[in-house]
């Protein structure tokens, strides 16, 4: 009885603290984060129905979804003249057409990354749904990659699309493509619906979703040749592990279709087309006429004073790429009036996007000049008569001051036109001790752009030596004839410790281009051309620095974007795979220009346009095969060599 009476108190006891536990309601534990995508139960019409004749598509998933950005990542193939409305409902997505579709038509509606659970927003990457219309599905695909052609940034959000080969040449500018799709955010496509004939392949930079070059800003990229999709079967290996060792236990080997080709590469460019038309007139100064362009002049505007008569002598002054044009006047009838009316004839585009003459009058007032109320010191008045003696001169300005680069030129700027320059009133010395001892003065190189305003001095400095400048007062006149005052500026060179050189040489040593070397912003530092295939830079700041070649086809030691009227690729761009860095030390480096995939050169460390982490599946399951080659495929190097990197 002892016994029983234990055990009941006993089982008393453990039901007070079960009752106990029950009534504190705290917060459940939860359990690990999710990081699954949600995964594809079923449709209507099953996925890969053939004679379907709705116009809605309903896809039912093992959770709650969301559509993210469906107006800017969902690609419906082929496109229609309205949009599809896409939308969810618990555990639904349903795309709602907004016409009757097209007979015996595959369609194939490509979600991206869009589709997303609604708890944690784990995306589901890569997922296409594909239908036809008629009693065959067509369902060839083809695969590759979009890069900036200069940069090798990948290109994330482009319109991907195709033409039938045998398409007029007009085709890319009027009709929309017949397939396409969006790349993901490592510059990755697949195009699914294709039928086994050539098509010419094409990324765009659609402004407007019309699927349609109509606009020539769009940024572009065409492949040179026509695809011919096909597929073949490939063999792959899966590896089982154990569950208590983590090795591998068994490899199975299992045959799957693999859709070819999967390795294309689109170089996209800009071809730098900008409407041309005037942004801004003004007078800065009494003396001076500005205009300013949205791009670079074809050619000089022609200006014509018309509230004063006769024609006033001008110097021009422009910009390099001559989008920013200056008159200087010198008249004083025209250089005092308060107001200038001007009539400027110049080349701007149209609505057709055709350049044609167009005439503007233009009024331009002198700024005023703000007086000086109040009483004012006699301080006060001195620096302001010394201010108005200092204004009748000429402005003479010397740059740089203070440390000067082994490879610099010092720059000599007046504040407007020269007509003459005596070189004889020009001085350059070198520091010995206390001492100031002259030096031959060089060159001096005049900037034709300036209207004969700036000067680079070309001279042999040496390394830590510390230069004095001078500029004697009369040494220039100005056109309106005003001479400069007094100018001197020291600098002093760097020391040969402050440089460290870097060399590089290239295979195939018979390329012919330059390399630019570049910051931890992907910025131009630098840049050398390729002689007898080795670039050297001798004069750069011990730092971290990454490289990239342009192959100068047209030798205009730039960078020359395509064109598609010409079908001009872009010239092609190799990254150097790795860091390069110099620590007060030179280097040399081999750079096999082919010894690494073009989407995988450009160091991690300089991209800008970066892909979202990606998400690990961790339940193991074996993926469907309809999702087995939607991942872009690179087991074959394909652009290791230059036979399969065609561009």
């Amino acid at each position: 009885m002892r016994n029983i009476h234990s055990l009941l108190i006993i089982c008393l006891l453990l039901l007070s603290a079960l009752c106990y536990s029950c009534a504190n309601m705290g917060m459940p534990s939860g359990g690990p984060r999710d990081e699954d995508p949600p995964r594809f139960v079923s449709s209507n019409p099953p996925a890969g129905a053939t004679n379907f004749h709705g116009n809605r598509v309903e896809l039912l998933f093992n959770e709650l979804v969301n559509v993210k950005d469906a107006f800017s990542k969902v690609t419906v193939s082929p496109p229609g003249d309205g949009t599809p409305r896409v939308s969810t409902s618990g555990r639904r997505v349903i795309v709602q057409f907004p016409d009757t579709l097209a007979s015996a038509t595959t369609y194939t509606i490509d979600f991206g990354n869009s589709i997303e659970d609604n708890n944690e927003s784990n995306p589901l990457g890569a997922f296409a749904f594909s239908f036809s219309t008629g009693s065959e599905l067509d369902s060839l695909r083809i695969a590759g990659v979009a890069l900036d052609a200069y940069t090798l940034e990948p290109q994330q959000g482009m319109l991907i699309g195709v033409h039938p080969a045998d398409a007029p040449d007009s085709a890319l500018t009027t009709l929309r493509f017949l397939r396409a799709t969006k790349t993901d955010d490592m510059g990755r496509f697949v195009i699914r619906g294709l039928k086994q004939i050539p098509y010419n392949l094409f990324a765009l930079g659609d402004l407007n979703n019309d699927y349609r070059r109509d606009n020539p800003a769009e940024l572009l990229a065409f492949y040179p040749t026509p695809i011919l999709p096909h597929c073949e079967q490939a063999v792959t290996t899966d590896s089982i592990y154990n569950m208590l060792t983590g090795a591998v236990d068994t490899v199975v080997e299992r045959t799957y279709t693999r859709f070819l080709p999967n390795n294309l590469l689109l170089s996209v460019f800009d071809e730098g087309y900008k409407p041309q038309y005037l942004v801004k007139y003004e007078r800065p100064d009494s003396s001076r006429l500005s205009f300013i362009f949205n791009a670079a002049a074809p050619e000089f505007p022609s200006l014509e004073i018309i509230n004063i008569s006769d024609e006033p002598a001008m110097r021009l002054e422009y910009s390099q790429h001559r989008d920013s044009i200056t008159y200087w006047l010198s008249d004083p009838r025209f250089i005092s009036a308060d107001t200038l009316r001007v009539k400027l004839t110049y080349m701007q585009t149209g609505a057709d996007k055709l350049l044609a003459e167009r005439t503007d009058t233009l009024t331009l007032t002198k700024p005023k000049v703000r007086k000086r109320s109040g009483r004012r010191t006699k301080e006060q008045l001195r620096a302001d008569s010394i201010a108005e003696e200092k204004a009748k001169l000429l402005g003479v300005t010397i740059t740089p001051q203070g440390n000067l680069e082994i490879y610099q030129r010092p720059r000599i700027e007046f504040s407007e036109p020269v007509s003459r320059l005596d070189t004889t009133m020009l001085h350059l010395e070198m520091k010995q001790d206390t001492l100031w001892i002259p030096q031959p003065l060089g060159v001096l190189i005049p900037d034709t752009t300036s209207a004969s305003r700036r000067w680079l001095l070309d001279f042999p400095p040496a390394f830590g030596e510390t230069y004095r400048l001078t500029v004697d007062s009369l040494a220039a006149e100005s056109y309106r004839g005003r001479f400069n005052g007094e100018a001197k500026v020291m600098f002093k060179v760097k020391e040969r410790a402050d440089y460290a050189s870097l060399t590089l040489r290239f295979t195939p040593d018979t390329i012919h281009g330059f390399v630019e070397v570049l910051n931890s912003g992907d910025n131009v530092v630098q840049r050398a051309p390729v002689v007898n295939g080795v670039a050297h830079f001798p004069w750069l700041a011990p730092a971290d620095y990454y490289a990239r070649f342009v192959a100068d086809n047209d030798s205009n030691g730039l960078f020359t974007p395509g064109n598609y009227a010409e079908r001009r690729q872009p010239e092609e761009v190799f990254y150097y795979p790795g860091l390069l860095s110099l620590k007060r030390h030179d280097r040399s480096e081999k750079w096999d220009l082919y010894s690494t995939p073009v989407d995988s050169q450009k160091p991690r460390a300089i991209v800008k346009n970066k892909p979202q982490s990606a998400k690990r599946r961790t339940t193991g399951e074996e993926l469907p095969e309809e999702e087995e080659d939607d991942t872009f495929d690179v087991n074959s190097n394909p652009f290791a060599t230059p036979s399969t990197r065609r561009r």
